[in-house]
């Protein structure tokens, strides 16, 4: 290259030259084609045109980053940051999915919908057995929850809710849930305790702590589940709303809710069912 100077031109030092830009796009994959793909396949699969300068840098799924590596595997849902230049990233973008833009705009529209939904849905009930068996308030949101998440899934340009804003949701609601609880036992919890000394705490640990520790081995040592999913599906089995929004702090994503959604909604139904039987058979007992 030196000894080519003479005849290409003299060398040019400048700033300006050697400055690249590139743009940053967050995509929603929704493309049925490249579901289950690794970004390898994808690249190697897109047509010479389309894979030109686009590259995924990351990959957010369930609030959490996946370095983009060739053998990441791509899921509908999943959020991939592309890079490149502005109209090469645009072009990747109309091939995988839906452009999602940061916005701090809450639609209180879809978030009111599918409040209501949720409500509704804890009002049904059903008689089995002479016994009323019904979701409640908070197993029909948790049910319109996932309907409605799975339609902003599909949908993304619509039920837009910034991060901030369900965080605040979530430590405004957890609060209020723990001091209406709180207030609503606290003047029969000091009753009962001065009527039955400490063996009704002390029952009550042991009845807490007891099906949480035999789920614990069972999960972890016999049915070989991942730790934030077992904990999850352990705090729905208690239907415990503080337990999951502790795990969800901890870990930093969402990963327990998979494990949660399935054993709460379940113990939601098996609770008022459990109920009056297990009172019913300690009349007979008594």
């Amino acid at each position: 290259m030196v000894q080519a100077i003479p005849e290409i031109g003299e060398e040019v030092f400048s700033a300006d030259i050697a400055d690249a830009y590139a743009d940053k796009l967050d995509v929603m994959l929704t493309h049925r084609g490249v579901d289950g793909l690794t970004v390898a396949q994808v690249r190697e699969r897109a047509a010479p045109a389309d894979a030109r300068g686009v590259f995924i840098s990351t990959v957010t799924r369930l609030d959490s980053t996946i370095p983009a590596l060739p053998g990441t595997q791509l899921h509908r849902g999943d959020v991939l940051t592309l890079v490149g230049a502005r109209d090469d990233v645009a072009r990747g973008a109309a091939k995988l999915g839906y452009v999602v833009r940061a916005t701090q705009k809450t639609d209180f529209v879809f978030l009111g919908l599918g409040a209501l939904v949720g409500i509704a849905f804890g009002r049904l009930s059903a008689r089995v057995g002479g016994i009323d068996v019904t979701l409640g308030t908070g197993g029909g949101c948790l049910l319109a929850g996932l309907l409605f998440g799975w339609i902003r899934s599909r949908y993304p340009l619509i039920g837009s809710l910034p991060s901030a804003a369900a965080q605040i949701l979530k430590d405004f609601g957890l609060c209020t849930f723990i001091a209406a609880v709180g207030l609503s036992a606290g003047a029969d919890a000091i009753r009962l305790i001065r009527e039955y000394g400490v063996a009704l705490p002390i029952a009550g640990i042991v009845i807490t702590l007891g099906p949480a520790l035999v789920s614990l081995v069972i999960g972890r040592w016999l049915l070989k589940l991942e730790v934030p999913m077992l904990l999850g599906a352990i705090a729905g089995q208690q239907c415990s709303t503080p337990a999951i929004s502790a795990l969800v702090g901890v870990t930093g994503n969402s990963t327990p809710v998979i494990g949660y959604t399935i054993t709460y909604a379940l113990s939601n139904v098996l609770l008022p069912l459990m109920g009056p039987l297990m009172v019913g058979l300690a009349s007979k007992m008594g």
